[in-house]
């Protein structure tokens, strides 16, 4: 039997054609009850919403500690191990994984994936092997933790509670923290209040500043930004094709504003990032209506971000251009000679797992940053093998985006240049968590579905039939 279509039993849900279902309604009705309004979630899913909901909450609070730092790397984050609020959340999560394998193992159902994941692991050990330390053995402990926030998002939203309550929590995180970074793209400056924002200046562009919300970075707080926006998402296709606007306008004006919020963050990889959502977004056929409205939404935030706080994104433009006299990409063409010179060093173990800056900081350079692309930077890291091995899962990843068409490709592709331009989402703690959150939202945007927990019938794949107690 496909592993991508076998039975899951144990209270979860089953894959099976939805023709085999006996509890089908006449296809013209469009669903099939897979799930009551009235039926209470089960214990898992429960519990996994909850977890969700605190990750959503804590990952943007303005605090951390950092407990050991590498030679030199005093106050550099990417030569340190930290400790924040939500790593309290992730050890929850880490014990609600081993309570629940069945929900992680799931995630290797297809065995491309599970190929591809079993190579890395393989030799992510084989490079900390040779270059252990504790930064590659912080990086594995968030990566085990990733593991596990992935399933804990998809076992969330498996129930219309568990959905409500997960994709609401996010979305509300997101609003508060694209405000507040609104206002102090206003006001110039951050807040310093801890827990609410960290203090420092604002980075300028022309005559805005780049509000950065609870996060360090204002490129941060956009790929925060960005899996908020795929729990909005998630959360307007749920209220389905026949909603009404009431139901549908709290996730279109979340749209709206973490829209504005990407926009005063002014970076190149998340503008990039919105236009391809927007294409997924007015290609999509099915359920056009939403997408649509989403698309609509969508551009009257990143206008009114855009135009309402200066002439940052005119500066942008002008440094992407070459007019100020600076070539538009020499930053990440040095960033991944860096990476080949790194590869090229040690092709088969590489530098070790979360040692990639450190590696770089034993030759004197005017900066020590991460290579800016996935692949590179895992190359570097763990070894040619290694950057395969990412690369595979970006195939995949692609493929993933083809199955579950326009949804599935608004939740994935906003990301993608953050991974292939930037470092945050796999580099920093607080990056790789929300990674995770989005990879779990990303594996859920494949299993359709219509307001009430109603399964689409209409929809081609496979889909998940509830089948346990």
């Amino acid at each position: 039997m496909d592993p991508d279509v076998a039975p899951r039993t144990e209270g979860s849900l089953a894959t099976v054609p939805a023709s085999a279902d006996p509890s089908v309604d006449d296809p013209a009705g469009g669903s099939v009850e897979a799930a009551h309004e009235g039926t209470a979630p089960d214990r898992a899913s429960a519990i996994a919403s909850i977890l969700v909901a605190l990750l959503a909450f804590t990952i943007p609070l303005a605090t951390a500690t950092i407990g050991w730092s590498a030679p030199g790397g005093d106050g550099d984050w990417t030569r340190s191990v930290a400790t924040a609020p939500f790593d309290l959340v992730l050890v929850a999560v880490l014990v609600w994984g081993a309570l629940t394998p069945r929900a992680v193992l799931d995630l290797f159902r297809r065995r491309a994936v599970a190929l591809a994941c079993a190579l890395y692991a393989v030799w992510f050990v084989v490079a900390f092997a040779a270059h252990p330390g504790p930064l590659g053995f912080s990086l594995l402990l968030r990566l085990g933790a990733g593991l596990a926030v992935i399933a804990v998002v998809a076992e969330a939203v498996r129930t219309i509670e568990g959905r409500r309550l997960a994709l609401g929590a996010l979305v509300v995180s997101g609003v508060l923290q694209a405000v507040l970074g609104m206002v102090q793209a206003a006001r110039g400056e951050a807040f310093g209040i801890e827990l609410i924002d960290y203090a420092g200046p604002l980075y300028p562009f022309g005559s805005s500043f780049a509000g950065r919300g609870g996060l360090t970075h204002p490129y941060h707080l956009a790929v925060f930004l960005v899996a908020c926006e795929g729990a909005a998402l998630l959360g307007l296709r749920a209220t389905g094709r026949s909603s009404t606007l009431a139901a549908r306008a709290p996730w279109l004006v979340a749209l709206a504003v973490l829209g504005a919020g990407i926009a005063v963050t002014y970076t190149r990889a998340g503008a990039i990032g919105q236009v391809a959502l927007l294409v997924a977004l007015v290609l999509g056929r099915r359920d056009r209506p939403l997408l649509l409205a989403a698309a609509g939404a969508l551009v009257v935030g990143l206008a009114v971000g855009g135009f309402g706080f200066g002439d940052g994104w005119y500066a942008r433009g002008q440094n992407t251009t070459g007019a100020d006299g600076a070539s538009a990409d020499s930053d990440r063409s040095v960033r991944l000679q860096e990476a080949r010179g790194l590869i090229e060093e040690q092709p088969i173990v590489g530098v070790g797992p979360g040692r990639y800056v450190q590696a770089l900081a034993e030759t004197d350079r005017d900066e020590y940053l991460p290579a800016h692309n996935v692949v590179a930077h895992e190359a570097a890291e763990l070894g040619v093998v290694g950057g395969l091995a990412v690369l595979g899962l970006l195939a995949l990843l692609g493929l993933r985006i083809l199955r579950g068409g326009a949804w599935t490709g608004a939740v994935v592709v906003p990301m993608v240049p953050f991974l292939l331009l930037d470092a945050y989402p796999y580099v920093f703690a607080t990056g790789l968590a929300i990674s995770a959150l989005w990879l779990g939202l990303a594996r859920a945007s494949l299993d359709p579905v219509d307001p009430g927990g109603a399964i689409d019938v209409t929809d081609p794949q496979p889909v998940a039939v509830e089948v346990g107690s």
